[in-house]
């Protein structure tokens, strides 16, 4: 279980301890060869308690490489929107500082002042979209009877028109889309005996016999004294006592308050204040640089529990930014007495550089039936406009003993990851790399002006290789600059234009460089695809290269595409173990 966690042993750490059993045998399989079985020693500690040196990582051994995922999350039939935006003809209007005083001669300042001032101080100005982007953000999970579903924001229109998708799985690895008859933003769903109750920003109270609907309006929150309410960023905590709650809003404080389980509309407790924006806190600054002290849009709040402890989470830093993260405060009440016991944001830096983008944003925790505390976060792009987004996933921990007991430990990953409940000996990183990441190893059919093939493996999600409009026959090479053990790949597609809908599916086939016959082999064989993935995951039997060859042949609503990124999986480590490199 997920929760049972040795204290200061982190999965990247546990990763040092050795290599695991093999566990089966399947598509993709991972297989060591040579003295790969043996231990890798753990590095001391460092003086006083203080970090350690990152370990390299080891594969595991005998891994399904099918039981894996790759972030951002293969989610298919994510929603597209399309906002138009060019520059001001001139600059007559851009950086209109009219609006400022007002702002800067309040005596005191509070969060809403700071709120105030950014809005005034962007007055003229406008982002540059060049195409439509595929969006979904501020995930909320729900664990009915071992399946989760997800609910999530898409095109950020009012309800009812928003992204009217939700996706379930047993397994974390496939996901099914369901329509709804609605879509809200932010939704948050909860099951109360065999009720569903959803709710959105400003929204009224939906109820419905099944998790996917049909929902039927109850109406808007009330107050203890009967007035109507209208808030955002809501969410549902239904308590293991059976008592309910509501968090909310969208900027500073975060409230929280008692509902009504026989009517989720109603507010039986006023609201208290449960998170307020600490300006001394740099995560909770707003921005890529996090430059700005004076607010921090403290959003997208959830109450949930483990154990007897309740947890608090909030957002941080703006959905358009890449440094978007959230925090946690922990509490043995559900309304009061949070504190912050552990270092937040969570997830921070772990995994820098290696990251393409190191934090998570508005998401939700969900407890699964085998007890693994799994984390759906936004996963901010922000390149095309401020909302395109995706969806991340990870394994947190509950410290349960030490210093730090009681906290939540994350690691972001966007390397492999066995999914959820499917650990080795205590790991769920198979211990792979990203290999396609050398800057001088790539060739292409050609490329459109400014979108090079350097930039389809360029570690950044805001770039794209993107082929000539006379080439019929795309065709992108990335090599690695050494021998790898290869066993999955990930392409993040780049649809280009605005005619493309979240059903639009790319059609391709992936090769690989057979080094004894010096010839191109099948790996991958998506010719067919009907499927509209945005971050297309996949695996294939574990093979000795030194490049992949992508084929574009199209897409089912013949859209041109680019690639974001072509991510390839592998090591090297049992290669270099055979030759008496690594000594056991």
């Amino acid at each position: 279980m997920a929760i049972e966690k040795t204290a200061g042993i982190s999965r990247r750490s546990a990763a040092a301890i050795g290599l695991a059993l093999a566990v089966g045998v399947g598509i993709g399989q991972l297989t060591p060869i040579g003295p790969a079985a043996a231990e890798k020693p753990v590095p001391p500690a460092a003086p006083g308690g203080g970090p350690q040196t990152p370990t390299a990582k080891v594969p595991l051994a005998g891994v399904d490489m099918t039981q894996t995922y790759v972030n951002p999350i293969n989610l298919p039939g994510m929603a597209v929107r399309n906002i138009v935006g060019t520059m001001p003809p001139t600059d007559a209007n851009v950086a209109n500082t009219s609006q400022i005083p007002a702002s800067l001669n309040q005596e005191t300042w509070t969060a809403a002042s700071g709120r105030t001032l950014a809005s005034r101080s962007t007055v003229g100005f406008s982002r540059i979209s060049e195409n439509s982007a595929r969006t979904g953000a501020d995930w909320s999970a729900l664990n009915v009877d071992g399946t989760i579903y997800l609910y999530a924001s898409g095109a950020m229109q009012n309800a009812p028109n928003n992204n009217r998708t939700v996706w379930s799985t047993t397994d974390y690895l496939t996901w099914t889309p369901h329509q709804m008859n609605l879509g809200l933003v932010a939704p948050t769903v909860v099951q109360i005996g065999d009720k569903f109750y959803m709710a959105g920003n400003n929204t009224p109270v939906y109820q419905a016999d099944s998790p996917t609907g049909p929902w039927t309006s109850m109406g808007n929150f009330l107050r203890p004294n009967g007035q109507t309410l209208s808030v955002g960023d809501v969410q549902f905590f239904l308590d293991t006592d059976g008592r309910l709650y509501l968090t909310y809003n969208i900027g500073s404080p975060i409230m929280g308050a008692e509902l009504d389980p026989n009517n989720p509309r109603q507010f039986i407790s006023d609201s208290v204040v449960m998170w307020t924006f600490d300006p001394r806190q740099e995560w909770q600054h707003i921005g890529d640089n996090k430059a700005t002290y004076t607010h921090g849009y403290v959003e997208g709040s959830q109450l949930f529990k483990v154990g007897d402890t309740y947890y608090l989470s909030v957002a941080s830093g703006g959905t358009e930014f890449t440094t978007y993260s959230t925090g946690v405060m922990s509490s043995d009440k559900p309304l009061s007495g949070f504190k912050e016991t552990q270092q937040n944001p969570i997830g921070y830096g772990n995994n820098h550089p290696s990251a393409v983008y190191p934090n998570a944003g508005h998401g939700s925790f969900v407890l699964d039936k085998s007890g693994n505390l799994v984390f759906f976060y936004t996963y901010v792009i922000a390149y095309e406009e401020f909302f395109e987004r995706r969806l991340g996933m990870d394994v947190c921990n509950v410290i349960p003993a030490g210093p730090k007991e009681g906290t939540i430990d994350c690691e972001l990953s966007n390397t492999p990851q066995l999914a959820p409940g499917k650990k080795i000996s205590g790991r769920d990183d198979v211990g792979l790399y990203n290999v396609a990441t050398n800057s001088q190893a790539y060739w292409a059919s050609s490329y459109a002006p400014g979108r090079n093939p350097y930039y389809g493996s360029d570690r950044s999600l805001s770039t794209w290789w993107e082929p000539a409009d006379s080439d019929t026959a795309p065709t992108y090479i990335r090599g690695f600059g050494t021998v790898f053990h290869i066993s999955a790949a990930q392409i993040q597609w780049k649809e280009l234009g605005r005619t493309f809908t979240k059903d639009n599916a790319v059609q391709y086939t992936l090769e690989y460089k057979d080094i004894a016959t010096n010839t191109w082999q099948p790996l991958v064989d998506r010719s067919t695809n009907t499927t509209a993935y945005t971050a297309d995951y996949v695996t294939f039997d574990r093979v000795l290269t030194n490049a992949v060859r992508l084929k574009v042949l199209g897409t089912t609503e013949n859209v041109k595409v680019g690639v974001h990124e072509l991510n390839v999986f592998g090591e090297n480590y049992n290669l270099a173990a055979s030759k008496g490199m690594i000594t056991p």
